[in-house]
């Protein structure tokens, strides 16, 4: 009984120890003198994150079909000063799904760059599916706004010549640059000594456009065909100068009526040219040199018989290609220098010299 007794104790005491050694410790119950192991995050060390969401991505949505757009390069309505050329700024047109369609772009419609008016250009484009687009403009053409005219003191004389240059023109540039006396010079530019124009300027005469040929069946059939004249004329200038003129004279004057042949062209063009900024001269004092042939001293009274009437300023008429004509100068330079005249050069702002027109 007793070692029952012995046996059974030391069976319980081993069951004991096992469940100690099988039972966690309570953190209260750590021993005051175990040290406590810390540990701390560093820089070196990032905590872990989780992997960022996935970016959802939507299926492209596709364009509805829509008619072709045209954009109009320079805006709905646009001026322009008048001239002898229009350009027009353009268009850009795509369909919808970006396609460039500017080469098929149409265009109706005219603008007279010369006329003073409001026009209208229509552009239409159509594209692979079906669908077309029309839009207009509107372009308006303006005069050019001239400066303002300087009225001349008394006594002024404008001395101009027609028709040259030609090989009098030097002997006259001459006589002007002995007197200091600066003149004006109406070219045609089919009698050549293109060179003589180039000295003329520099040495500061104005020159101005007559014609390029001296034709009046040709020059005044149209419109179109006094610009042709006209511009050819303009070249050889800009070629000899270095810059376009201003000032012209048309042949036979704005009251010519050898225009008659093309009713009312003389009406058009003087509007058409003063539109677009150039300023035309025609005289209120002529040597009378034009057809009949007469003495110097015949054409030197006629021009001081008129500057005596026109004591307000006076535009003479010459030309240039007249020998007889050329040597009246001297004596009328020196006779107006004497009597108080000033002699100068035509210019954009010179007076109004215009006659009544006839046709």
């Amino acid at each position: 009984m007793l070692a029952c007794t012995i046996a059974c104790t030391a069976a319980e005491m081993k069951t004991e120890q096992t469940l100690e050694q099988q039972s966690p410790v309570p953190t209260d119950s750590v021993p005051e003198n175990v040290d406590a192991v810390v540990i701390e995050r560093t820089s070196e060390a990032p905590l872990a994150t989780l992997p960022p969401a996935p970016t959802f991505t939507p299926a492209p949505t596709a364009v509805p079909p829509h008619a072709p757009e045209i954009i109009l390069v320079g805006g709905e309505e646009i001026d322009v000063e008048a001239s002898l050329a229009f350009s027009d700024p353009g268009v850009i047109a795509t369909d919808y799904l970006g396609m460039n369609l500017t080469g098929r772009v149409t265009k109706t419609g005219e603008v007279i760059p010369y006329r003073v008016g409001q026009y209208t250009l229509t552009y239409t484009v159509s594209d692979d599916h079906g669908f077309s687009t029309t839009v207009t403009r509107k372009i308006n053409v303006k005069p050019v706004e001239m400066p303002e005219i300087i009225e001349p003191e008394e006594k002024t004389v404008y001395l101009t010549f027609d028709d040259g240059p030609c090989n009098n023109t030097n002997k006259l540039l001459d006589v002007l640059k002995k007197y200091n006396v600066k003149a004006t010079f109406f070219i045609v530019g089919s009698m050549g000594h293109h060179e003589v124009i180039k000295r003329a300027y520099e040495e500061g005469h104005t020159i101005g456009v007559h014609c390029f040929e001296h034709d009046y069946k040709k020059i005044y059939k149209s419109e179109e065909a006094y610009f042709e004249d006209f511009m050819k004329a303009q070249e050889i200038i800009f070629e000899q100068t270095g810059s376009y003129t201003r000032v012209f004279r048309f042949p036979g004057g704005s009251a010519n009526t050898a225009s008659r042949r093309n009713k009312g062209i003389m009406t058009r063009l003087t509007k058409i040219m003063k539109d677009m900024g150039y300023r035309y001269f025609d005289w209120n004092v002529s040597a009378g040199d034009s057809g009949e042939k007469q003495s110097a001293s015949v054409y030197e009274s006629r021009i001081k018989s008129g500057l005596k009437r026109h004591t307000a300023f006076a535009v003479v008429l010459q030309h240039d290609i007249k020998p007889n004509s050329v040597r009246a100068v001297e004596g009328v330079i020196k006779w107006g220098l004497k009597n108080g005249y000033t002699f100068r050069a035509l210019d954009i702002t010179s007076p109004v010299m215009e006659s009544v027109v006839n046709n």
